[in-house]
């Protein structure tokens, strides 16, 4: 049954204008994805609210669709996602599928925005389809104050150890440069790509692969002896 729902929404997003179920309408291509109904066996919005409205249900819906409209501004925009995959309509289905299970990942509106802008920076740059999922697998390991201090640290800014500093070093968002700490290369893509996307200044030198990276700067464990020296002085 999911592969058949995956399917429907993947024609939908190749062959339809998202935009015509704006609103209400929304509705509908719930409808058709879950039921392949394009017709009057459930033609009242009510009906399908009633059959398909319980809170997991609803949660996910309402996720995809912010989610949707945030990603593809355009019916033109949906054409050239699906272009991407040259014309393969399997590995599309797998995207298509692997995005729903993202989304039903996701834990806060903030974070299927920044999942929207993410796949935007897939859609309209030369982005690799592997450090997109890995981008988007960060979006829901963090917490959202964690994306905001991403987003609010300086692209080249250098800082001493913090309490967030040390959570997001964990993940590999952070290295260390010398006595400080600064942006991985992850966390550098992670917000021009995702969290800072829409900001001009951003445009320039995005980090769209993996051969752009280097790999991080971690610092080698402290050993028994050095413990002990340390002691001792």
């Amino acid at each position: 049954m999911l592969e058949e729902q995956v399917a429907t929404l993947t024609g939908i997003l190749k062959n339809e204008d998202i935009k015509k179920y704006a609103g209400d309408s929304f509705y509908n291509l719930i409808k058709v994805v879950l039921f392949h109904d394009n017709g009057a066996a459930m033609d009242s919005v009510r009906d399908v609210k009633d059959i398909v409205f319980h809170i997991p249900t609803a949660l996910f819906w309402d996720k995809m669709q912010r989610y949707l409209y945030g990603t593809f501004k355009s019916f033109d925009e949906q054409v050239e996602m699906s272009n991407k995959f040259s014309g393969d309509n399997v590995d599309y289905s797998v995207f298509v599928k692997r995005q729903m299970q993202l989304i039903d990942k996701i834990d806060e509106d903030a974070k299927v925005d920044c999942f929207a802008n993410l796949t935007r920076c897939f859609l309209l740059t030369e982005m690799n389809v592997a450090l997109y999922y890995k981008l988007a697998n960060f979006l829901n390991l963090c917490t959202s104050e964690e994306l905001n201090y991403i987003k609010d640290f300086g692209k080249d800014e250098k800082s001493n150890l913090n309490v967030m500093i040390a959570s997001l070093y964990q993940y590999g968002l952070f290295e260390q440069d010398g006595a400080y700490y600064v942006l991985s290369d992850f966390g550098k893509a992670l917000k021009a790509d995702s969290l800072n996307f829409d900001e001009p200044a951003m445009c320039r030198n995005r980090i769209l692969t993996y051969d752009q990276m280097e790999p991080l700067n971690i610092a080698d464990p402290i050993s028994v002896d050095e413990i002990q020296e340390i002691m001792n002085m």
